[in-house]
């Protein structure tokens, strides 16, 4: 046991970072699956759905630039996590209440801006805590961890469905179950921050190189990508028939590849360097994104989104690592690298809820094709570029 815990991706501070990150995909996992399909429920439109993810990724986009800053200008780090689990527990309380879209957008976006405090300030001292030779892996064990939590949600999820559903719950009821449900994980979410160590670690200015644009672009259509769920879980349940458990035993399997994939990836990435590892995800992200709504076979659909989830979720941790690697204000890099992650994520679930609304069939789902195509430019300034940080 001591061995264990001398290890360097499992030291005991980390180990208690990555049991944040698993407390609170627990509790906000729960919300995921049933937000759509609870939006449709009080009359959203397609582009409505698509707006609740917008709104969540710009507020957190926006408090995650923010967040670096300030974790550099004043070196802590657990003061903002302390006080966003505090936040998103009183956010995730009021969904128990709400019963109109205008108010479920509005609590989404106060989720988010809780959300930009808590996950950046983690991320930072996750990599300043494993060091250089680490670094990845250490932020996929972190991301893993929160995929346990989302892992297991679905599993909750699922339970509680199952009980409200026996016990004659109307299906808006059993919303609201889950909403509570959720809003008691978050708290004890809270209460574990107080046994995190107190960060408080200035980074020094240092000479910057170039921004890397490519790794910019790729996480912008990521983003967009990732942000897309939403709306594939509402065509699962519209256009396939998929029920609300369904969809939770579906995401259920995806959390467990992913997994697998995101460390895997990981691992090569400590080994072989950022640039070369980016294409093991760039191929298959977009070979899945562009074919997606071409495939109307519910099996065919599977495979191309499973593919599709596990390259996009991959990059994750690998571009973290590279954000904290180059030289500058790690806070500040995180911070940007996460802001314009999330700002994709504001425009790619307007792109699919326009797309949703408009077309047909198995092209509704065709807003990730038209994302898909951004990778392009991506592509060729990834080629063009000779910026020794990013090897």
């Amino acid at each position: 046991m001591k061995h264990f815990f001398q290890n360097h991706l499992f030291k005991r501070r980390l180990l208690l970072l990555y049991s944040l990150a698993g407390a609170g995909m627990l509790g906000h996992g729960l919300f995921r699956p049933i937000l759509p399909i609870f939006a449709r429920r009080v009359g959203a439109s397609g582009l409505e759905v698509g707006l609740l993810t917008s709104g969540f990724m710009l507020a957190r986009g926006i408090t995650s630039f923010l967040t670096g800053k300030g974790a550099d200008l004043s070196g802590r780090r657990k003061t903002f996590v302390t006080f966003g689990f505090f936040f998103v527990f009183i956010i995730a309380s009021g969904y128990i209440f709400v019963n109109n879209y205008y108010g479920l957008l509005f609590l989404r976006f106060c989720q988010g801006i809780c959300s930009g405090l808590i996950w950046p300030a983690t991320q930072i001292m996750v990599a300043e805590e494993a060091g250089h030779r680490y670094r990845a892996r250490a932020l996929s064990l972190y991301q893993i961890t929160g995929r346990l939590g989302a892992l297991l949600s679905r599993a909750l999820l699922s339970l509680v469905l199952l009980i409200t559903v026996y016990i004659g719950m109307d299906e808006i009821g059993s919303f609201r179950i889950v909403f509570l449900v959720g809003g008691v994980i978050l708290f004890l979410g809270f209460l574990e921050t107080f046994f995190v160590p107190d960060y408080k670690r200035k980074t020094e200015s240092r000479k910057r190189g170039a921004p890397p644009y490519a790794l910019f672009v790729i996480g912008f259509v990521f983003g967009a990508l990732l942000a897309l769920a939403p709306i594939s879980l509402v065509h699962l349940n519209e256009y396939y028939g998929i029920s609300l458990l369904g969809i939770a035993v579906l995401l259920l399997c995806l959390d467990v590849i992913t997994m697998f994939a995101m460390y895997t990836s990981s691992h090569i990435t400590d080994r072989i360097g950022v640039k070369r590892s980016l294409w093991i995800v760039i191929v298959p992200a977009f070979t899945a994104a562009l074919c997606l709504p071409f495939i109307p076979a519910f099996l065919g659909f599977i495979v191309l989104y499973f593919l599709m989830r596990m390259a996009v979720s991959s990059f994750m941790p690998i571009s973290r690592a590279y954000a904290t690697s180059i030289d500058g204000e790690i806070g500040s890099n995180i911070g940007t690298l996460n802001m314009i992650t999330n700002l994709g994520s504001v425009v790619g679930p307007v792109i699919g809820g326009l797309v949703y609304d408009n077309m047909f069939g198995s092209l509704r789902i065709a807003g990730y094709s038209v994302i898909a195509v951004l990778l392009v430019p991506a592509v060729v300034i990834l080629l063009r570029t000779r910026h020794r940080k990013f090897e």
